[in-house]
């Protein structure tokens, strides 16, 4: 477990903020996706290694089991924008563990 500095403490918690305003639509996935990678940015401060590093650990598994599914191919928008929904659920659910 890694102790986070309060600055990215409230760093992660603005992005918490803000995925709940953007919401899912495909409009705001692009701000989504950056805010993402902020938070892995973040979370790579405090070392490579996803065995010494829990929220690096966990925005990985992120990407390989619901960023993957926001790329795919949908017939209709409205599905997109559920795999959209599921992407930002877990990932308020990480930073909220942080």
């Amino acid at each position: 477990m890694i102790a986070i500095t309060p600055v990215h403490k409230n760093r992660l918690e603005e992005i918490k903020k803000q995925l709940s305003i953007l919401g899912s639509s495909e409009s705001s996935f692009v701000r989504v996706e950056l805010l993402y990678y902020e938070a892995l940015s973040i979370s790579r401060d405090y070392g490579e290694s996803i065995l010494d590093n829990s929220l690096l650990a966990n925005l990985k598994q992120l990407q390989a089991e619901q960023y993957q599914n926001t790329k795919a191919y949908f017939k209709k928008g409205s599905q997109r924008e559920v795999a959209i929904k599921k992407f930002i659920t877990k990932l308020k659910s990480i930073l909220s563990k942080a």
